[in-house]
């Protein structure tokens, strides 16, 4: 539906001519990027998962259209609009929940066994693709690059079993080479499977802004599988949640689940990323 509406609304703009060597819009191209603009807002407020679609879609339209100046002047600007707007509203989160981060890693960020391998920088290549997505669906960033890193190691590839890069066995992505596209796709299937599989407890408590200690173990242990009861989650397999986290867990191969993620959020917060 939402390529069908952004489609009628590029078609407002999209007569095809001759390409000049530099082009330079006309009263009528600035009108109608205004008005375009205009609708798209409307589209967009209140909604990032909205808003990081149509961006996603305008920049590969920007790609299809490359050939006319025209027409990459207009994509260009309507997706700089998008991106300017995601890109404001999600440093504002980031900046709004600095310090309530930085007390959640005071309390929990400790405990590591020093001889896993620190593999924390392992993920975060398309760092920025990831984090406008968990952005758009109130998602802790450094919870989903830490279920990538559990569950695939982060190689940019399809494996024999389809179901790369979060292991969601519902999903076929085929065997064909990894995209870009086919990234955005997977990591956006992950973030719709967890929010509207574990958005339903009424005690959930994680978000983009918010990190909470017993809610990462929680969705860390039902995403592996781990017997369902909303106040008390039992792992079928703790290593995965607690790998090199405290005295229990030495001599694991990888982190788990939550040291991971503490570790990311402290590379984060430092602006490695």
């Amino acid at each position: 539906m939402k390529n069908r509406i952004l489609s009628l609304l590029f078609a407002s703009l999209f007569i095809i001519g001759t390409s000049c060597a530099a082009y330079i819009p006309t009263a009528k191209d600035t009108a109608n990027l205004k008005d375009l603009k205009s609708q798209l807002d409307t589209l967009i407020v209140n909604n990032n998962i909205n808003l990081r679609d149509f961006y996603n879609q305008t920049n590969n339209l920007s790609n299809q259209y490359s050939w006319d100046e025209r027409l990459s002047y207009l994509i260009w600007e309507l997706k700089t609009y998008l991106h300017t707007n995601l890109t404001n509203q999600k440093w504002a989160a980031k900046s709004t929940s600095k310090v309530a981060k930085k007390d959640f890693l005071a309390q929990y960020n400790t405990g590591f066994d020093p001889s896993i391998e620190y593999t924390v920088d392992q993920c975060v290549w398309r760092y920025n693709t990831i984090d406008d997505l968990s952005f758009a669906y109130d998602f802790p960033t450094a919870l989903t690059l830490a279920i990538r890193y559990r569950e695939s190691n982060c190689g940019y590839y399809l494996p024999k079993n389809w179901n790369w890069p979060f292991q969601i066995t519902t999903k076929d992505y085929g065997t064909w080479d990894m995209t870009q596209q086919v990234f955005i796709q997977a990591v956006t299937d992950f973030l719709e499977f967890a929010t509207n599989k574990w958005k339903k407890s009424p005690s959930w408590n994680l978000s983009y802004s918010n990190y909470d200690y017993t809610w990462i173990v929680n969705f860390a242990a039902l995403y592996n599988g781990g017997t369902k009861s909303w106040e008390l989650i039992a792992p079928n397999n703790p290593n995965y949640v607690f790998d090199g986290y405290g005295a229990e867990y030495t001599w694991a191969k990888r982190f788990g689940v939550l040291p991971q993620t503490l570790k990311i959020l402290e590379r984060e917060l430092d602006n490695k990323y």
